[in-house]
């Protein structure tokens, strides 16, 4: 250890430096989130669905995708996406190692959101959905307007979960070149010879920013069911008395 080292953490120049990389950091989790949730909740719906060649093939890529390691996939794509990709952009084609990173974790978080929406539909009673039905939605509807608005309330904290796991995974970006928090923070150790100093110092930039979100996560809590679906129970039963 080198305590004579920790004034350089106040040093603007230093700080500067850490920024880039957190920004990168930042970055590669909110691309590989908003990639990897649609494709999620596409396979879980896939996933749920009753017909077999959907349903099939949808398991077979979230169990598939979930049993690999995701720096497998991240060096994958890292190596290999420059020559998936020419084919549509042509032969000159050369993948951007950021967006190679984004792929890896995206491709694997969304066989893991997949599950967890799976999951969020699955827990809730079959009464929601019957009473869609009984209200005359078709099943988009009341996937759209009824199941999905408050499955996506109940995955909440999952979800937020699996966002923070991402957040620290883009740690394993580094290995293909991209300059993220623990890359910068190895170019730092490496200059001034003080890995400890310099590694605890990131982990309590990704400790503030997965707590700040945890802490976020419980705002969004709610324990009642969203309005839109409680103005369907509520026109159903309605009718019910009507009648």
């Amino acid at each position: 250890m080198r305590p004579d080292t920790w004034g350089m953490f106040v040093d603007p120049a230093i700080l500067r430096f850490f920024g880039q990389g957190l920004l990168e950091t930042l970055s590669i989790a909110a691309a590989s989130t908003l990639l990897s949730f649609p494709a999620g909740l596409l396979f879980a719906l896939g996933r749920l669905s009753r017909r077999a060649w959907i349903r099939w093939p949808s398991i077979a890529y979230i169990e598939a995708i979930r049993a690999l390691p995701v720096l497998l996939l991240i060096v994958y794509f890292g190596i290999k996406g420059s020559t998936l990709f020419r084919p549509l952009f042509g032969s000159d084609f050369d993948l951007p190692r950021f967006w190679a990173g984004v792929l890896g974790l995206s491709l694997y978080t969304s066989a893991v959101l997949a599950e967890i929406i799976r999951a969020g539909i699955v827990s809730l009673p079959r009464g929601q959905a019957e009473a869609a039905r009984a209200l005359g939605l078709s099943y988009a509807q009341s996937l759209r307007h009824v199941i999905l608005p408050q499955a996506l309330r109940l995955m909440v904290p999952a979800m937020m979960g699996q966002l923070t796991t991402v957040i620290k995974d883009t740690s394993l970006v580094g290995t293909i070149g991209v300059f993220e928090l623990l890359r910068q923070g190895r170019t730092i150790y490496t200059q001034f010879f003080n890995p400890i100093e310099v590694l605890l110092f990131v982990s309590l930039v990704y400790f503030v920013v997965c707590f700040a979100l945890s802490q976020g996560s419980r705002r969004l809590e709610v324990g009642r069911v969203p309005r839109i679906a409680q103005v369907k129970v509520q026109e159903l039963q309605l009718r019910d008395q009507a009648a």
